[in-house]
């Protein structure tokens, strides 16, 4: 007797930040999670949105503050694509003004590295269920 199996689809993150520690840091914590693939890493802005572009990650995990631009021109840059990969912008730059603009441009949460920084692992894990789930109804989480 022959079952259909439907393989389990892998989300696919992207973490950004120009900090080698915090990169490493958030690559070994998602590793973790059941259904997450590391498909890519950069510290400049110039990388990222070329390996962004490449890989088309679910996720993008995205600093504001990074060598050769910022995050937030590099969030309006693959916001342009559709579709468009979730973005959690991570940074020390918890300001009200920089969380007004990436929520403008289309980040889907907006996180201090210093009080929030698990709250990514949650994000990418309730999304990676969802989308794994037997209604694979992968759904945007609001901000």
């Amino acid at each position: 007797m022959l079952f259909a199996m439907t393989p389990l689809v892998s989300t696919k993150v992207f973490v950004v930040d120009d900090s080698a520690i915090v990169r490493e840091r958030l690559i070994t914590l998602l590793g973790e999670v059941p259904n997450v693939t590391i498909v890519g890493e950069a510290e400049k802005a110039r990388d990222a949105v070329a390996g962004i572009q490449r890989v088309s990650p679910d996720i993008v995990v995205l600093d504001i503050s990074m060598p050769g631009g910022n995050g937030i021109q590099v969030l309006e840059t693959i916001k342009k694509k559709q579709p468009a990969p979730m973005v959690i912008m991570l940074t020390n730059f918890d300001h009200p003004q920089y969380r007004k603009r990436c929520l403008q441009l289309g980040a889907d949460h907006f996180l201090d590295k210093s009080s929030s920084f698990e709250r990514v692992i949650e994000i990418v894990r309730e999304f990676s269920h969802a989308s794994c789930g037997p209604a694979n109804s992968a759904s945007q989480a609001s901000a």
